[in-house]
């Protein structure tokens, strides 16, 4: 019997401490948070201060760490995807410098380095619309996850996603014409990505961001939102770039939050 107590005492013991750690760890998480608050607020007023008017709240909506990734191109998932786009067998031709055609039949796709894709293919599917654009492309494995659509100029556009943001300049166009669907931008079809630097903090990305529209002369920008940006390193590889993308009256600025520059669209 006395072991017995003993034994539910030091469980109770090992209880409370764990309970005292777990609160601990609660109180520095929620008092880091509420720091990390007060730097983002303090940097908009030293924005501000300097003739440029950001929205703190509109500023905390935005994720407090984000990270980049990085891809390898896959020449199986290329030529999967020319299979299924272009019928049958296909023909490959390697030109150089990340550059990769295939030809079967009337069709064409080639890919390029950064992700840039361009397809010819007869179309009969009838009425182009963002439904069957997705369609056509998800079936050849390239990954539809949260795409945007939206109607361009008698074509379609369709947005990639990455983790429920939009990747800013991963884009596809989408045009009939004379029987051809024409397919032209960027994509992201290297699988898997993987995890790469984390973004600068909030309050130091306010302060980048106001460099950027105080530069431009642009004091406040319309709309702020996160996403990520296309890149290429290299022939055969391609970055997901974490940033900010500012809506101005001038335009658009696209902000890395890994480095706090300006990236071109």
């Amino acid at each position: 019997m006395e072991w017995r107590k003993i034994r539910n005492w030091l469980l109770l013991m090992l209880l409370a401490a764990d309970l005292v750690l777990a609160g601990n760890l609660a109180w520095q998480l929620l008092r880091g948070r509420q720091a990390e608050r007060q730097a983002v607020l303090d940097a908009v007023a030293v924005a501000a201060a300097r003739g440029v008017e950001l929205d703190g709240e509109e500023v905390l909506r935005l994720p407090a760490e984000m990270t980049g990734y990085s891809a390898r191109r896959s020449d199986a998932l290329e030529q999967a995807a020319a299979n299924a786009l272009l019928g049958g067998e296909t023909l490959q031709e390697g030109p150089g410098g990340g550059v990769s055609i295939y030809r079967a039949g009337a069709g064409q796709l080639s890919f390029r380095r950064g992700g840039a894709v361009e397809l010819d293919v007869p179309w009969q599917g009838g009425a182009l619309n963002g439904e069957s654009c997705v369609s056509l492309l998800e079936k050849a494995g390239f990954s539809m996850k949260n795409v945007l659509t939206e109607q361009q100029d008698g074509g379609v556009v369709l947005i990639q996603s990455h983790e429920g943001y939009p990747v800013v300049n991963s884009r596809l166009t989408c045009l009939y014409r004379e029987g051809v669907l024409r397919v032209r931008g960027r994509w992201l079809l290297a699988q898997p990505v993987t995890e790469g630097s984390v973004s600068l903090n909030r309050a130091q990305l306010v302060l980048a961001l106001c460099d950027l529209l105080e530069s431009q002369e642009a004091p406040r920008p319309e709309r702020l939102q996160a996403g990520y940006y296309l890149q290429s390193e290299d022939a055969q590889t391609v970055t997901l770039v974490p940033v900010w993308t500012a809506e101005t009256g001038e335009g658009q600025i696209i902000m890395s939050c890994l480095t706090g520059k300006q990236l071109n669209f």
